[in-house]
Formats: C-alpha cells, sequence, structure tokens
C-alpha cells in the first residue's frame, strides 16, 4: 500500500446510478473546502442505453490514471452503483463506500438490488437495452430532504442504462490484501434504496475487514448530510495513514 503524503489526498467519487456528476458539485465543493482535491467521474451509463459496467470502469480508470501517473495520492469514493464501477487496481490509498452496493465476483447490481422485484426501479420490461427509470424517488432516496431540495435533485436525475445493472465487473479490487486497512463503509442510518440491514450484510459477506461509520441520513447522505459525510472523509483520511 502507498504511503499517504502529508498533503491531502485527491478524492475520485464514483457516483450512484441515475446521478449525473452534476448532483456531486455540491459534495465536490464541499470536499474541496476541506483541503480535499475532487474529481466526480461521469458515468457514461446515466442518460445513455446499452452501456455496461465495463464501460464505466473504463471511464473511472480514465480519470484516475492520470492523476496516479502525476504521483497524487487518491482515495476513491463510491456511492450506491459506483462501488460497482471502479475495478480498482494499485496506487491508490483508500477506498470509501457511501451506502454503496459491494458485489462478489461474477454478481451484477440486478442481482443483488432484487431484479424484477427491485422496488425503486420503474420498467415494465427490465433488459439490458432500455434505460431504468427510479420511481417513488422522494421515499427511496430522498427521505430525509426537503420537498423543494428533493425536487431540485429529482429533476436532474437520468435514466441508467439497464446494461449496466445486468453486466458484472472485470474486477473486484478492494478484495486485495494491500488494502488491509484502506476499506472504510460510511454507512446511511435511514436509506430506503439500500436499507440499513442490507448494507451490514454487504459488509459481512465481503470478506475483509472495514472502517465502519454511520451517518444518520437517506441514501443522499451526501447532500442532506454533506459536512458530516466530509468531516468523516477526513477522519478516514488520519486513520488509513496508521496502516
Amino acid at each position: 500500500m502507498a504511503v499517504i503524503s502529508t498533503s491531502r489526498p485527491h478524492i475520485l467519487i464514483i457516483p450512484g446510478a441515475w446521478y449525473p456528476a452534476s448532483t456531486m458539485a455540491s459534495f465536490a465543493k464541499a470536499l474541496e473546502a476541506a483541503g480535499f482535491p475532487t474529481t466526480v467521474v461521469p458515468t457514461r451509463s446515466v442518460g445513455t442505453r446499452d452501456v455496461s459496467v465495463q464501460d464505466d470502469e473504463a471511464q473511472s480508470k480514465a480519470l484516475l490514471l492520470p492523476l496516479l501517473d502525476k504521483g497524487k495520492d487518491v482515495i476513491v469514493l463510491g456511492h450506491s452503483y459506483g462501488g460497482e464501477a471502479q475495478g480498482l487496481n494499485g496506487g491508490i490509498i483508500g477506498v470509501i463506500y457511501l451506502a454503496a452496493f459491494m458485489l462478489i465476483e461474477g454478481e451484477t447490481t440486478f442481482e443483488m438490488a432484487g431484479g424484477s422485484a427491485c422496488p425503486f426501479v420503474s420498467a415494465d420490461d427490465i433488459k439490458e437495452t432500455v434505460l431504468l427509470l427510479s420511481k417513488d424517488q422522494k421515499h427511496y432516496f430522498y427521505n430525509d430532504l426537503s420537498d423543494e431540495i428533493a425536487e431540485h435533485i429529482i429533476a436532474a436525475v437520468k435514466g441508467h442504462s439497464g446494461a449496466a445493472t445486468m453486466s458484472a465487473p472485470l474486477a473486484i479490487g478492494w478484495r486485495g490484501k494491500a488494502y488491509d486497512g484502506h476499506h472504510a463503509y460510511i454507512r446511511a442510518i435511514q436509506d430506503n434504496t439500500v436499507p440499513l440491514k442490507h448494507q451490514d450484510e454487504n459488509i459481512a459477506r465481503s470478506g475483509v475487514e472495514w472502517l465502519v461509520k454511520s451517518v444518520d441520513a437517506s441514501h443522499s447522505l451526501f447532500v442532506s448530510k454533506t459536512d458530516g459525510v466530509v468531516g468523516l472523509v477526513a477522519e478516514l483520511v488520519v486513520e488509513f495513514a496508521k496502516s
């Protein structure tokens, strides 16, 4: 594992399904105000059909590798589906998940989310060629936000490629022993998308040890509890440096 320098690491954010990079702008700005240079990956699966999770992995790496080539310390922060779209390699000093799906080899987000019975997907025919839409968004994603803020985000989100949810990532890189002591999971206590029970099951079945933090927030904790999440990221950077 790379030695963490005294400077603040660069944060690479991989958004969740349906979330364009623009929906992470305020969160990224808060991280930067705390001293963390931040890049948000515009995942290709958002707003585009027939895009696989491998395409999102490639997009993430296209932004990650130049940072590593410049000798930057990088922490990858994945929210929700963003936990699937990483395909990590070496050279990263930490992995932080926000209420994220954590897949095992050969598994897809579609399977983990309950397949056709997934309660927050609206599609009469869920298949790879469609753009999946989310439903009951206020309840599932923004249950601790005001109606005004929730509606603002709902207006910004887009359909998500069915192929991305039905394809398995090429790599589950965070399983490597090099990341021991450098995995962190921030749980969202009020999450109706990935309920707390399922978040804990994700952690337990992963086969690795996680630094676990919690925020009393919905699935969109980076919006409703921005300062709290940024504070936890700062704490985790210190904890990563101890390993």
